[in-house]
C-alpha cells in the first residue's frame, strides 16, 4: 500500500476510521475503530444514547418498514383474482402500481424537508395516517379511477420508508455500524413484502382479499401509538457544537471527561470498549435530554435553525450534479426492481397452467424470498467488515469505494436469479426452479440496496437528508417505467426474454461499480468545492 503521505485525505468521504498507529488520544473509539461522526458532549445526542434505546429505535423503524411493505405487497398473490372481481385489467392494475412507485420517490421532496425542519416523528406519524386511510379505502374501492387514486395516496404515505429510515439510522449509529443497520432495516422491509404475499394469499382464500388492506390500517394505528409514546426524535442540532475531527486530536492534547450521563452507559465486557470524548461547542456547553413530555411532542423544532422549509425542499435537486450520488441512485433503483417484477408476475405465473396453485399456495412460494433476504442481509453486514479490513490496509483511512467490492455477491445473485425465474416460468419448469430464482433475486435486492445507500451517504455524509431524496427519486423514475411496462413486455415476448432484459439492466447497474472504484475518489475531489459551498449555505461545517 502507498505511504500515508500519498493518500489524499482532504476529499469528502475519505476519513481516518481505524487508529492503526494509536496516535489519537482523546477521540472516541471502539477498540481501534474511531467513532464517526465524533459524539458531542450532550447526552441528548442520539450517538450517545444507550444501546437499548438505539436498538429500540431500530426496532421501531424496522417495524414501520415491515408494515408499509406488507401493505405494498399483500395483494400480490391474489392479483389476478382482484383484477377479475373488480374489472380492472392487469395492465391497469400494474399501472396503479406504477403510480404508487412514482409517489414512493417524488413525495419524499415533501416528507424529507418536513423531517429536517420539524423532526422525524411527525413525518412517521403523518405517513402512517396516509397509509392507514388508503388501507380503509382498499376495502371499498370500485373501478379503475378509484384504484388509481387509492394507490397514489398509498404511495404518498409509503414514500417515507424509502428515505426517512436511512436518515434516522444515520442520526443514531456510527459510520462503522451503518451498513449492518441498513441491511437489517432492508431485511425487515423485505420480510414485510414476504409476509404480505404469503398471508395476503390466505386472507384472499379465507375472509376475502377486501380485508387485506384494513388489516394494514389496524397495524398503522398501533404503530402511530408506539411512535407517539415511545419514539424519541433523532433530529439533533449538531451544528451547535464545533466538530473536532479525529485527525486534530493527537496524543498529548488535553482530554475531556465525558458527562456522567454518558459514562453511566458503559458497554458490557463482551462489547468493544468505547471511550467517548465530547466535542465541545462554541456557545453551547450542553443540551440536556428531553423530558418525557418533550419526547412525546409531535413536532421538534429548533428556533436557531435558519434554514427554511423551502430551502430544504430545493437543495436535493442540486445533488444530481454529483456523479457518485447519481450512480448510487441508479444502483439503488435497479436493486429495488426484483421485488417489483416478482410482485407483478408471481400470481399470473403460479395460478395459471401448468401450476394452477391457489392464492395461498402462491404466497407460500415467497418463503424462498425469506431465505434470500437472509443472504442479502449477510452481504450488507459483510460490507461493513470489508471496509474495516481495507481501511487497516490503507493506513487506517476509509474510502467509500471500499464498500463497492461487496457488489460481487449481488451481481452473481442477479445474473442467476432473473435468468432462472424468467426462463423457468416460460418453460413451465418445476416450482422449485421459480423458488430458486426468486431467492436469488431477493438476495440481490437486499444486498445491493444496502450497499448503494451506505456508499452514497458515506461519500457526502453531511448532506444525508438531501441525499436520500435523490436515491428515492432515481428508484421512483426507473421502477415506475418497469412496473408500467412489465405486463406489456411479457405479452409481447415471454417471461424469459422480459426477465433476461431486466436482469441485464440490473447487472449493468452493479457493473458500474467498476468505474466508480476507478474514478469515484476523483469525482468526489472535483465535487469538493460544490460540496463545501453547499454546506456553507446550509450552515453546516465541512
Amino acid at each position: 500500500m502507498a505511504p500515508t503521505d500519498d493518500i489524499l485525505t482532504d476529499v469528502p468521504g475519505t476519513v481516518y476510521l481505524v487508529d492503526t498507529s494509536g496516535n489519537l488520544a482523546d477521540a472516541a473509539h471502539a477498540n481501534d475503530i474511531l467513532l464517526l461522526p465524533q459524539p458531542t458532549c450532550s447526552a441528548a445526542d442520539p450517538l450517545n444514547w444507550p444501546k437499548y434505546k438505539k436498538y429500540w429505535t431500530l426496532c421501531l423503524i424496522s417495524a414501520y418498514a415491515c408494515v408499509n411493505s406488507f401493505g405494498e405487497n399483500n395483494w400480490g398473490a391474489s392479483w389476478t383474482t382482484i383484477s377479475d372481481e373488480t374489472g380492472v385489467s392487469l395492465e391497469n392494475m400494474n399501472g396503479g402500481s406504477a403510480l404508487n412507485y412514482l409517489m414512493l420517490g417524488f413525495f419524499n421532496i415533501i416528507w424529507i424537508p418536513t423531517a429536517m425542519k420539524f423532526g422525524r416523528k411527525i413525518v412517521y406519524i403523518l405517513s402512517l395516517i396516509f397509509v392507514g386511510a388508503s388501507g380503509i379505502w382498499g376495502a371499498f374501492y370500485v373501478g379503475t379511477g378509484q384504484y388509481y387514486v387509492m394507490t397514489t395516496i398509498s404511495g404518498m404515505g409509503t414514500a417515507a420508508y424509502q428515505a426517512l429510515i436511512q436518515l434516522t439510522i444515520f442520526d443514531t449509529f456510527f459510520a462503522h455500524e451503518r451498513g449492518r443497520m441498513i441491511a437489517i432495516y432492508i431485511f425487515f422491509q423485505q420480510l414485510g413484502s414476504i409476509l404480505g404475499l404469503i398471508l395476503g394469499g390466505y386472507i384472499s382464500d379465507g375472509i376475502g382479499w377486501r380485508w387485506s388492506m384494513p388489516i394494514v390500517a389496524i397495524a398503522c394505528g398501533v404503530l402511530i401509538l408506539l411512535f407517539i409514546f415511545t419514539f424519541d426524535d433523532t433530529m439533533f442540532p449538531r451544528y451547535r457544537f464545533s466538530e473536532r475531527t479525529p485527525s486534530e486530536t493527537l496524543k498529548g492534547e488535553q482530554s475531556y471527561e465525558a458527562p456522567p450521563e454518558i459514562q453511566s452507559e458503559k458497554p458490557q465486557k463482551e462489547e468493544p470498549h468505547m471511550s467517548v470524548t465530547p466535542s465541545n461547542g462554541a456557545g453551547e456547553v450542553d443540551m440536556p435530554p428531553r423530558t418525557y413530555f418533550q419526547k412525546i411532542a409531535l413536532v421538534h423544532y429548533f428556533k436557531d435553525d435558519q434554514t427554511t422549509w423551502f430551502q430544504y425542499f430545493r437543495r436535493p435537486f442540486y445533488l444530481f450534479a454529483f456523479p457518485n450520488i447519481v450512480l448510487a441512485g441508479i444502483q439503488f433503483a435497479f436493486g429495488c426492481t426484483a421485488g417489483i417484477v416478482s410482485f407483478n408476475t408471481i400470481s399470473e405465473i403460479m395460478t395459471e397452467a401448468p401450476y394452477n396453485w391457489s392464492n395461498g399456495s402462491t404466497g407460500l412460494l415467497f418463503l424462498s424470498a425469506l431465505i434470500g433476504s437472509f443472504f442479502g442481509m449477510g452481504v450488507g453486514s459483510l460490507s461493513d467488515w470489508l471496509v474495516l479490513v481495507l481501511a487497516r490496509r490503507n493506513k487506517g483511512y476509509k474510502e467509500p469505494e471500499m464498500r463497492l467490492w461487496a457488489y460481487v455477491f449481488p451481481l452473481v445473485f442477479a445474473a442467476l436469479g432473473y435468468f432462472i425465474y424468467g426462463w423457468g416460468a416460460t418453460a413451465g419448469a418445476h416450482w422449485m426452479t421459480i423458488a430458486v430464482g426468486l431467492c436469488c433475486m431477493i438476495a440481490q435486492q437486499v444486498s445491493a440496496t444496502s450497499i448503494a445507500t451506505a456508499y452514497a451517504m458515506e461519500c457526502f455524509d453531511k448532506i444525508s437528508g438531501e441525499l436520500v431524496i435523490v436515491l428515492a427519486i432515481c428508484s421512483s423514475v426507473i421502477n415506475f417505467a418497469i412496473s408500467f411496462t412489465v405486463q406489456h413486455f411479457i405479452n409481447a415476448t415471454n417471461y424469459g426474454w422480459a426477465f433476461t432484459f431486466y436482469g441485464i439492466c440490473v447487472v449493468l447497474s452493479m457493473a458500474m461499480g467498476v468505474p466508480m472504484l476507478i474514478w469515484g475518489k476523483s469525482w468526489r475531489r472535483r465535487g469538493k468545492g460544490r460540496y463545501e459551498k453547499f454546506l456553507a449555505e446550509t450552515g453546516r461545517q465541512s
